[in-house]
């Protein structure tokens, strides 16, 4: 049925009720004003009074495969069983989703914590400085993985644009320098790493390359050997020569101004506690108006 083939007197309820909720905001409109300007103020303290958190961003590409690498590749699929019995790799640089899992990963991320002596920073509340103890007991003492669990959820972020292939590493920090030596060292560190375990790698694979080149008078055997070695001596050149083995650096963190912040987010904070402060006061105008009306039907 259409609202024309309405009864009239559901129509003038409904206009009835309609004016009725009106009457009741304009009877009430003090309430909900000062209501609105109470939670203002409220979320505008809050929002000065919450410390601010920075940002620091690193931005870097990933190393591209050497000719070295792929080289290496080509060789392990010509000659497998001697690649893989050698434990020949295909490099640093040459698996992204790897290098990016292995900044991300628990026991680097830990590694970390406990290299620079994290753990009473990130816990500082629960931290006597000056007992030098903490001020828990029993589980609540901060442990390396709570540590882990706390750094690699809420502070650092990780993340690589499958168009660009650039990695964009990200520390939330309230402290701005930490923020940005944090995320530089990460990236540094995760490069050294890598870096060292090529090297380590490379000169173990060379090393059983050699034994078996003494072992063999056969020329054909030989050359496949040698080649194979002058892969992994490239590979372990580059790894001695360059820093950046794995992340190539394009954008370092950088300390950013005092007022540039991105936690909280103040002017956020201020239009939600109004608005909700507004619907605080209509709600409580409209219980106020049922009590009254109940009890003036008693």
């Amino acid at each position: 049925m259409s609202d024309n083939h309405l009864p009239e007197s559901v129509i003038d309820d409904d206009e009835i009720d309609l004016f009725q909720l009106w009457e009741t905001l304009v009877e009430g409109k003090w309430l909900v004003l000062g209501c609105a300007a109470l939670c203002f103020a409220a979320a505008t303290a809050l929002a000065f009074i919450m410390t601010p958190k920075y940002e620091a961003k690193v931005i870097a590409s990933f190393a591209e495969e050497s000719k070295s690498g792929g080289g290496m590749g080509a060789l392990a699929a010509q000659y497998g069983g001697l690649a893989e019995m050698a434990g020949i790799s295909l490099g640093g640089g040459s698996n992204k989703d790897a290098s990016l899992a292995f900044l991300k990963s628990r026991g680097f991320i830990e590694k970390f914590i406990e290299d620079e002596g994290l753990l009473t920073i990130l816990f500082a509340k629960d931290w006597d400085s000056e007992k030098k103890q903490w001020k828990v007991t029993g589980d609540d003492i901060p442990t390396p993985w709570k540590a882990y669990e706390l750094f690699s959820k809420k502070i650092m972020d990780a993340s690589m644009e499958k168009k660009t292939n650039l990695l964009t590493l990200t520390i939330t920090w309230k402290d701005r320098e930490k923020a940005v030596y944090w995320a530089n060292e990460l990236v540094r560190r995760a490069n050294e790493t890598l870096r060292q375990r090529t090297i380590t790698e490379t000169q173990s694979s060379l090393d059983f390359l050699q034994k078996e080149l003494e072992k063999t008078s056969i020329v054909e055997v030989q050359n496949t050997i040698y080649r194979v070695m002058e892969s992994q001596v490239k590979s372990m050149m580059m790894a001695n020569t360059q820093e950046q083995f794995v992340f190539k650096i394009i954008d370092p963190a950088i300390v950013v101004d005092e007022d540039a912040f991105v936690k909280p987010k103040r002017p956020l904070i201020m239009v939600l506690g109004m608005v909700g402060g507004l619907f605080l006061g209509v709600i409580i105008v409209f219980i106020r108006k049922a009590i009254a009306n109940r009890k003036a039907q008693q």
